[in-house]
This record gives C-alpha cells, sequence and structure tokens, in this order.
C-alpha cells in the first residue's frame, strides 16, 4: 500500500495476483505510481474535444494524450475548418 509523507508518496513493493485479478492489480499498480510520482502536478487533460484521456506530458508544450491520434484529429479539423468554403471544381 502507498504511504504519504510530506515530500510525496512512496510506493509498496509490487504483488502477484492470480490471472483474473492481474488487469485490476496492474491497474491499481499504476495509478499508485502516478500519485506517488514527484511530476503528478504536471499530468493534464488531453485537448481534445471527445478525448477524457488525463496524461504526463513528456514535453510542456505537448497538448494530447496521444499525437497521432487526438493530435492528428484535431490538425485535421482544423484543415476542415479553413477550407469548408473552399469548393473547388
Amino acid at each position: 500500500m502507498p504511504a504519504w509523507t510530506g515530500a510525496g508518496g512512496i510506493a509498496a513493493a509490487h504483488r502477484p495476483a492470480d490471472p483474473a485479478r492481474r488487469p485490476a492489480a496492474e491497474l491499481a499498480e499504476a495509478v499508485a505510481e502516478l500519485l506517488t510520482d514527484p511530476r503528478v502536478a504536471q499530468v493534464r487533460a488531453c485537448e481534445a474535444h471527445d478525448c477524457v484521456l488525463p496524461f504526463l506530458p513528456a514535453h510542456p508544450r505537448r497538448r494530447w494524450c496521444v499525437a497521432s491520434v487526438c493530435g492528428n484529429r484535431a490538425r485535421v479539423a482544423r484543415h476542415c475548418a479553413r477550407h469548408k468554403g473552399d469548393a473547388r471544381t
């Protein structure tokens, strides 16, 4: 179980789980690691309008959880908005 100190949290060692409970155990460990990470204050929400995922940016200017998915959708939407009235026939 993670412990909380004044400077942050300390995660306990990983524990094995039976196959039926392994996904829940891995998710719980990932959450504990995130909450005990000193960079937890840097976690932000993805800026894509239809995405609900939080992420820890590797770069301060990063805006999307996955640039190849959410970022690409945002870029395509901007492109379509710019060229919406541009009918080429």
